[in-house]
């Protein structure tokens, strides 16, 4: 069942070695079992407010920082999917964490991914819904829709045109009407994913997410459509981990051939194609299944 969040999560800092801050919110049961949420493309911190009852219900303790370039947290001077899992690791380490879960949501999967093969010894199951493939795999960008092969496109071959055409228009409207990015998302996908995503709670929610996402710009964002569309600098034969993915039948944004991609590369996994669900109902109606699954 979606819940409302009254105001924001708390927001809290852990200065890194590099010297930069990460920022990050805590949901869930306080003592259960760490998971760290991993925000989509875009995102940030709240993106997984909606998920705070069923994380208490599961037992789990959530644990979203902000990537960097999203939210509160600054860019990494060494711009690498491998790399950046050093930030979760002391993130870890400040909160005593020795072993725990991971869970990417679309744009989150590669670096759950990520997590899994750099910390094998402390990443206890990693979790991937809607989970986007490695698309310098010709197949697999070529599976996705025109806009967002353009959009990998320009990021990578034309920044500032990208920046131009796509993120300036993107920043003005989440400073000044955020609701309405949701809104046309939810326009341009339809199906389930429209009917969620209008549901007053949850727009709510993804205003939120959305508003903060762009504190900085869209350097986050830039920087992701650049490290996903390039190899990700890690096997997925190597990684050992048990790995869970979910993946809407219905999603017009990742197809599920991303999912059965991965799933057919990763050693020690599961795939689970939920019918007639898409990118955003998926995790929204069926979060609390996927919890209890890694709780496990």
């Amino acid at each position: 069942m979606i819940q409302t969040v009254h105001g924001k999560p708390e927001t809290h800092f852990l200065t890194l070695p590099d010297g930069r801050r990460l920022a990050y919110a805590r949901y869930g049961a306080q003592s259960g079992r760490p998971l760290f949420y991993l925000h989509g493309l875009p995102g940030s911190r709240y993106e997984c407010q909606l998920i705070d009852a069923p994380a208490c219900e599961a037992g789990v303790s959530v644990i979203a920082p902000d990537r960097p370039g999203y939210g509160l947290t600054p860019l990494r001077r060494d711009p690498s999917l491998c790399a950046w899992t050093n930030d979760i690791a002391a993130l870890a380490d400040r909160l005593g964490i020795d072993r725990f879960g991971v869970i990417g949501v679309s744009g989150g999967g590669p670096c759950a991914l990520a997590c899994a093969h750099e910390m094998p010894e402390r990443v206890r199951v990693a979790a991937l819904v809607a989970s986007l493939g490695p698309i310098s795999e010709t197949s697999l960008r070529g599976a996705m829709k025109r806009p967002a092969r353009f959009l990998f496109y320009l990021a990578n071959q034309m920044p500032a045109l990208f920046r131009l055409i796509v993120a300036q228009p993107v920043i003005q409207l989440s400073r000044i009407r955020p609701e309405w990015l949701i809104r046309l998302v939810a326009a341009a996908n339809g199906g389930p994913d429209k009917r969620i995503l209008l549901e007053p709670p949850i727009l709510q929610a993804f205003t939120l997410s959305i508003q903060a996402c762009f504190q900085q710009g869209a350097l986050g964002s830039m920087q992701d459509l650049r490290l996903f569309r390039q190899p990700w600098g890690f096997e997925l034969g190597n990684i050992r981990p048990p790995v869970h993915l979910w993946h809407g039948e219905l999603d017009k944004i990742v197809p599920p051939s991303h999912s059965r991609h991965l799933h057919s590369r990763l050693p020690n996994s599961s795939l689970d194609i939920v019918p007639q669900e898409g990118h955003f109902s998926l995790p929204l109606k069926h979060m609390r299944d996927f919890l209890e699954t890694v709780r496990a």
